[in-house]
């Protein structure tokens, strides 16, 4: 049976999966996986990802039957397109602006905005009831909200952990070794007792409060807006309080598979 590969490429991890070929826009993800987006762990690790996803899909190399890449790191695409092409032989088209322009936005500047976004609100469109507010935990934490008439109004955008880690390493590099030991808390409340807690302690308390305080805002008004959260470290926010209308972590996946001209 033919398959499809969609892949979001971020600022730090590719998150990628593969997906029954069908017709229908709601196609099913077989299976998914994310691995660091550096220049060289995409060259060493595309290859291992992709046929472990085959593996666990039940499905060939020979099957392939296109699919669609969204990236927001443009300087690594092609670094990534050069990997895929030379240990798989796969060419993946990229997404286009023509492919998001139908859907509506309230953006001075719909350039501005990064392709994920609208491309998870299309996945949201197409899968959720709208109004709806979706919460990206990536690099940065990305909140839109998108709602009752399938317009992306807009959102905010604020670190995530990797951003978090990177500035204070840039800032304050005494902290390195300590920051090395960093996990995440499974008590928010419980005040840390060596700087490698109280760092952890900090650092998921402010993902897990924008996370938070960004969706309420956005839904303040609107009781009725279901909130989806996406992105690695979703599950996280998630499971410290059961955060969130639904856990999707496929979210971007299928709006590519939404907006996949299957051409």
């Amino acid at each position: 049976m033919s398959w499809r590969l969609y892949a979001d490429l971020g600022n730090a991890t590719l998150h990628w999966g593969i997906f029954r070929d069908t017709d229908s826009r709601d196609a099913e993800c077989l299976a998914h996986d994310r691995i660091s987006a550096t220049p060289e762990e995409l060259d060493q690790c595309c290859a291992p990802s992709l046929d472990a996803m085959l593996q666990e899909a039940g499905e060939t190399i020979a099957d392939y039957a296109g699919g669609l890449l969204c990236s927001s790191n443009p300087a690594l695409t092609p670094d990534f397109i050069s990997a895929l092409q030379h240990y798989t032989g796969i060419t993946l088209p990229e997404l286009t602006p023509a492919m998001t322009a139908h859907i509506p936005t309230s953006y001075y500047d719909r350039t501005q905005l990064g392709p994920d976004r609208l491309v998870n609100a299309a996945a949201v469109i197409a899968h959720y009831e709208c109004p709806a507010v979706v919460a990206d935990l990536g690099s940065c934490i990305t909140v839109d909200l998108i709602n009752d008439e399938g317009v992306l109004v807009g959102g905010a955008i604020a670190p995530g952990l990797p951003v978090m880690f990177a500035g204070i390493m840039a800032q304050t590099p005494h902290l390195a070794p300590s920051l090395q030991k960093v996990e995440p808390p499974m008590d928010l409340t419980e005040p840390g007792r060596s700087t490698a807690e109280c760092l952890s302690l900090g650092i998921y308390t402010t993902l897990f409060g924008a996370t938070v305080s960004l969706c309420a805002h956005f839904s303040f008004d609107l009781p009725s807006a279901a909130i989806v959260l996406t992105g690695g470290d979703a599950l996280y926010v998630h499971a410290m309080s059961d955060f969130g209308d639904a856990l999707d972590e496929t979210l971007t996946l299928k709006g590519l598979a939404t907006l996949d001209p299957r051409d």
